[in-house]
């Protein structure tokens, strides 16, 4: 099993770092994880046809984490699909799909008038909850409220494991009391960190805002200690905010809790 971060940027737009998504790799096949700007770019530039994959799992419904859901949809369709895209996720995850279809509704009878193939645009929509689990093809996933992302009651953590690898993939957010355990002994543990002093230096904002805005995301003292307790192998560090946070600074803070590796992420890195 193999980790790609497709897109390790933040809601402003980068020249160097696409929308928040990531790719998990299992025997040749692509298991899309969030879908933020720029995805289907990523996909292609990872060496996948957009066409070929099937399963798209949510983490939550920040816009940054789904701007590039529709674009995935339709482009898949367009180029070749002929099975339905599985898509899971939290609550609302149903009416995020059934908003996005209706969005491409006249697009889509457009070209079926022209003799497109409807195959490859049922989307079969399955909602997660914290503390459940799946198995998709040989692929075991956990879910749980790992973290605690302001008001947005409804975000999940995902525990991969295949291949006697277990990536976790813990999403925005401070971790939950349930964060370590559910991370316990796994192989990778994707967080993104917050570097409160550098949102008021960076990008202009009162210390007040930068406190609620730290509130809602990990500082590099939790996830190093998460990393710590949990007794992971590596830490992958994605998502930084602010965006144009020094990422060295991170890696060097989230090192005084925990003794492993820590890795800043980059678009395309593969684990």
């Amino acid at each position: 099993m193999e980790l790609i971060l497709l897109g390790t940027g933040s809601p402003p737009p980068s020249p160097d770092r696409s929308g928040h998504a990531d790719g998990i790799v299992v025997d040749g096949r692509f298991y899309l994880v969030d879908a933020g700007r720029n995805v289907c770019r990523q996909i292609a530039a990872a060496g996948f046809p957009v066409k070929d994959v099937d399963h798209l799992f949510f983490t939550h419904f920040h816009s940054d984490h789904f701007t590039g859901f529709a674009d995935f949809y339709i482009t898949r369709w367009l180029f070749g699909a002929q099975t339905p895209l599985r898509v899971y996720g939290p609550d609302p995850v149903e009416e995020i799909v059934k908003r996005m279809l209706h969005y491409y509704e006249y697009d889509i009878e457009i070209r079926a008038e022209e003799g497109k193939t409807r195959g490859g645009l049922e989307i079969e929509v399955t909602t997660l909850a914290p503390g459940g689990s799946i198995e998709v093809d040989d692929i075991q996933i956990n879910v749980e409220k790992g973290t605690r992302h302001g008001n947005v009651d409804d975000i999940i953590s995902y525990r991969f494991e295949a291949d006697a690898r277990v990536i976790l993939l813990a999403s925005d957010g401070s971790p939950t009391e349930k964060l370590v355990p559910f991370a316990k002994g796994a192989d990778i543990l994707v967080m993104h960190p917050c570097l409160p002093d550098q949102i008021v230096e960076l990008i202009g904002q009162t210390p007040e805002m930068a406190k609620i805005i730290a509130a809602h995301h990990a500082t590099t003292e939790e996830i190093g200690r998460t990393a710590a307790d949990a007794g992971v192998g590596m830490v992958i560090l994605s998502h930084l905010t602010p965006p144009n946070a020094a990422e060295e600074l991170a890696v060097e803070e989230v090192s005084r809790y925990y003794g492993g590796k820590v890795i800043p992420g980059r678009d395309l890195d593969r684990f």
